[in-house]
C-alpha cells in the first residue's frame, strides 16, 4: 500500500512539471488565498467562484452591465516579467522578440510579445491566457467598481502618462496601493494584457451567461489593462475593452497568466 502511494505521488509530481499540461492547483475558496506556479515560480492569487457584473453603460466600453457567473481559477499577481520569459525562451529555444528602446530590465514586464508569444509561454508554463471576464473579474471584483482600487480616479495607484508622461514600463508590482480586490497589480497601467478571447464588439450583447470564451473567429484579439503610453483615465477602466491583430507586438503588450483549479 505504501509503495502505491509513492507511485501515486511521484505520477501527480511528474504531471505538475510536464509543459503544456495544466499545473495542480487547489479550488480557490476565497480571497487572499496565493498558490506558487512550479514551472516559473509565478505566484498567483485566488479568484473564487462566483457571480460578477461585467461591463457598463459608459459608452467607451461597448459592453452593457451584466451578470456573468465564473468557476475559480487563479491569476498571476503580477504580469510575467522579462526574467521569466527569457526562462521560458531559454527552456524552449524561442527567440527573445526585439527590446524596447530602453532595454530589457528583469523585474520589468515583457513587451514587444504577439498573442501568439504570449500563449506559447502559457502553456510552457501549465497555464492559460485569461477570458476577457476572468481578466475583468480579477481587476474588479463583484462590487463593480470602475477602477482596480475603487470608483475614483487617482493617478498615483499605477504607472501611466495621464498626469505625467511616461517613456519605459515599470518594474512589475510596484504600485501596491492599485492592487485589485483580490490582490492582483499592474490590472491598470504599465503594459496592455493579451486575453485568450477573439475580440467581438458585439459579443456581450448576447454572451453566455456562465464562463464566456468569445466569439469563435474574429480577425482581432483582446487586449485589457491600459499601458504606460495612455494618456487618459479612460483607458484604465476596468471595463475599457481594446484589441489588436494577434501578430502585432509592440512596447506597451504584455500579458498575465491564469491557472483553473484541478477538481
Amino acid at each position: 500500500m505504501q509503495k502505491q502511494t509513492s507511485q501515486r505521488l511521484f505520477a501527480a509530481a511528474a504531471v505538475l512539471l510536464l509543459p503544456g499540461i495544466p499545473a495542480l492547483a487547489a479550488e480557490p475558496t476565497h480571497r487572499g488565498q496565493t498558490w506558487t506556479r512550479p514551472k516559473d515560480d509565478a505566484v498567483m492569487v485566488a479568484v473564487p467562484a462566483g457571480e460578477f457584473t461585467m461591463g457598463s453603460d459608459d459608452i467607451y466600453t461597448a459592453e452593457p452591465p451584466h451578470q456573468v457567473m465564473l468557476d475559480g481559477y487563479w491569476i498571476d499577481r503580477n504580469l510575467v516579467t522579462v526574467a521569466q520569459y527569457k526562462r521560458f525562451c531559454e527552456d524552449t529555444g524561442r527567440k527573445m522578440p526585439d527590446p524596447p528602446k530602453w532595454g530589457w530590465k528583469d523585474d520589468h514586464p515583457i513587451v514587444n510579445v504577439t498573442w501568439g508569444d504570449a500563449k506559447a509561454y502559457a502553456d510552457w508554463a501549465g497555464a492559460s491566457l485569461p477570458t476577457e471576464a476572468q481578466w475583468e473579474k480579477a481587476a474588479r471584483g463583484t462590487d463593480g467598481r470602475i477602477f482596480p482600487w475603487g470608483n475614483d480616479w487617482d493617478s498615483s495607484k499605477l504607472w501611466c502618462s495621464v498626469s505625467e508622461e511616461r517613456h519605459a514600463t515599470a518594474p512589475a508590482g510596484s504600485f501596491l496601493e492599485g492592487a485589485s480586490p483580490y490582490g492582483a497589480l499592474d490590472m491598470a497601467g504599465n503594459v496592455m494584457q493579451w486575453c485568450a478571447d477573439y475580440y467581438g464588439e458585439d459579443y456581450y450583447m448576447s454572451s453566455p451567461a456562465k464562463n464566456p470564451t468569445g466569439p469563435e473567429q474574429s480577425k482581432t484579439r483582446v487586449l485589457r489593462g491600459g499601458s504606460w503610453f495612455a494618456y487618459s483615465e479612460e483607458y484604465f477602466r476596468c471595463d475599457n475593452r481594446n484589441f489588436s491583430a494577434p501578430d502585432f507586438g509592440i512596447y506597451d503588450n504584455g500579458f498575465r497568466c491564469v491557472v483553473r483549479a484541478s477538481g
